[in-house]
């Protein structure tokens, strides 16, 4: 999704430089306004230059900023657990305003050089919108499928050039809404045979058009303007999944696909290497897949031959370090150990244990603010399944509510009961203690505090399976 891509970015490169040779050429303001704060700071990145400025709010909560020897592009701000970036170019002048309990929605850009992130707000929100019609087009023949796609990118590209022309805009701008669009349109195209097949049937690629991947030939892996991008990672991803479905079918001879297969993913860390030149590139890639797979493994056998691939071929010590630790933690939680101790807070603020509230079993499920569908649907779904296993006691924690108002505004406005909810003391601690890296991950534990699964899904087939050993 779109607004996953922007909430969880965490640090964009710059995509030119400056050639005006005037004073002005070397800086820009940056400021604004922040309605309901969750602290009294925010955080301004410049990944290019490996800075980060802490800027504070005032007693109204306003900031000013002057952004000294300016790396004209993409830069990224952070407040509480959000995210954003904003395009600064020399002389802009940009002020932004806010509402944390609405973060993106209201999200308006004032000042000169605002029209330009205006403009690609409004476009990540269009792209955002048209996530269900990607989804179903995916059920349908290549060829309509195909079509209906180049239509639709055809029209944002079209927008684009009006917008551009009309406002006599840079090239810095134009790269990075251009290729916003076809890392976007694109990676739906490596999504598709993986939706139009499903789980279940082999993907025979002689049934797409010729022309289906046209675009793989103008593919530069290496272009490090958009190194900690996160749209240009969300086009690598299942691209590298869909090349790695060939060999993978060759070697194993398997007639459906098995996303956890070890063979599969060893593949994908194989192409990954050989494929892309750019070390930070090649490491952010390799860290997203190894980290993906790790998470979702049942066997720690497998985990480690993951492991010691990915430490072959990752140079960055800081992302070794993590998978590292990750594994550790895998190995604590394993089914039989009981569960660690977590620090949480309950809807009156106040600290209790994860251990202290497990006295039958229990299923503990996480959600993110981030991620509005997951939070109702996860509720909805609890909801049933208290009425059908009244003997097992669900627990919901909030993984990075920001502040108590908001978390608490959370549930009261969709009538969610305040009982068994809590959110993480230490977001940090508590997400690295019980290994939590994909949102809709849940543990399920034995009276005993011992950990029964520590990889289900409320939406899995399999999970009533563990839930019906209980009765």
């Amino acid at each position: 999704m779109v607004r996953q891509l922007l909430l969880y970015l965490l640090a964009i490169t710059t995509l030119a430089s400056c050639n005006n040779k005037k004073s002005s050429c070397d800086y820009a303001y940056f400021g604004g306004e922040i309605i309901n704060p969750n602290n009294n700071y925010l955080l301004f990145y410049d990944e290019t230059e490996s800075t980060i400025d802490t800027l504070f709010l005032d007693n109204e909560n306003r900031f000013s900023y002057k952004v000294q020897s300016l790396n004209p592009g993409l830069h990224s701000f952070v407040h509480g657990s959000e995210y954003q970036v904003v395009v600064l170019e020399p002389n802009d002048s940009i002020m932004i305003r806010l509402n944390t309990y609405d973060f993106d929605e209201s999200l308006v850009f004032t000042g000169r050089g605002a029209k330009k992130n205006n403009y690609l707000i409004n476009l990540f929100v269009g792209l955002e919108s048209e996530e269900k019609t990607m989804y179903a087009l995916s059920k349908r023949e290549p060829e309509v499928f195909l079509n209906k796609l180049d239509s639709l990118r055809k029209r944002r590209i079209s927008s684009l050039n009006s917008f551009k022309e009309k406002l006599n805009y840079s090239p810095v701008f134009e790269k990075v809404a251009r290729s916003s669009i076809d890392f976007y349109y694109n990676s739906h195209k490596e999504l598709y045979p993986f939706r139009f097949y499903g789980r279940k049937k082999l993907i025979n690629y002689k049934d797409l058009p010729d022309n289906f991947y046209s675009y793989r030939d103008s593919i530069n892996y290496n272009d490090e303007q958009f190194k900690d991008y996160f749209p240009f990672y969300n086009f690598l991803i299942p691209h590298f999944d869909n090349l790695s479905l060939k060999e993978y079918y060759s070697k194993t001879g398997d007639s459906i696909h098995n996303r956890n297969s070890i063979m599969y993913n060893l593949t994908k860390l194989k192409l990954m290497d050989s494929l892309v030149e750019s070390e930070v590139i090649k490491n952010n890639l390799l860290k997203y897949s190894t980290n993906n797979y790790l998470s979702n493994a049942n066997s720690m056998e497998d985990c480690e031959i993951m492991y010691n691939s990915f430490i072959k071929k990752s140079t960055n010590q800081k992302h070794n370090d993590q998978i590292s630790n990750l594994l550790e933690t895998l190995r604590k939680i394993q089914p039989g150990n009981k569960i660690p101790e977590v620090e949480l807070l309950n809807y009156r603020n106040k600290v209790e244990n994860l251990t202290s509230k497990i006295t039958k079993p229990t299923v503990v499920f996480f959600w993110t603010k981030a991620i509005q569908n997951h939070f109702i649907n996860s509720h909805k779904k609890v909801e049933k399944l208290k009425a059908a296993y009244p003997e097992i006691e669900f627990i919901s924690i909030n993984i990075n509510s920001g502040s108590y108002p908001i978390w608490k505004r959370l549930l009261m406005q969709n009538n969610f009961p305040l009982e068994n909810e809590y959110r993480f003391r230490n977001p940090d601690i508590a997400k690295k203690m019980l290994a939590i890296h994909y949102i809709n991950k849940v543990m399920v534990v034995d009276k005993n505090k011992r950990i029964i699964s520590s990889k289900t899904s409320l939406f899995s087939k399999d999970f009533k399976e563990v839930l019906n050993q209980f009765k």
